[in-house]
């Protein structure tokens, strides 16, 4: 995971505009890769909660709940998933 910048965005060949949010750099085993996350989605909230940086997506999901409502962006489309 890395804080999406638009220097960072312009460094991975991205649109610079995507606005701040937390890019999944790389997919190793576990958790992720079962759920379907690839590299290059760029979370967007977390139970309805922003996610501007990595910092914001690691307190979203240490809060306590039984489940999370992922909104990510994926070559330009929004997906909901719900885990």
């Amino acid at each position: 995971m890395i804080n999406l910048s638009p220097a960072v965005a312009d460094e991975l060949g991205l649109d610079p505009f995507l606005g701040p949010g937390a890019l999944i750099s790389a997919v190793g085993r576990g958790f992720a890769v079962s759920a379907g996350f690839r590299p290059g989605d760029l979370i967007r909230s977390v139970n309805g909660r922003r996610i501007e940086s990595v910092r914001d997506l690691n307190a979203a999901l240490e809060t306590p709940g039984r489940g999370w409502q992922i909104v990510l962006e994926r070559n330009g489309q929004t997906i909901t998933a719900n885990f």
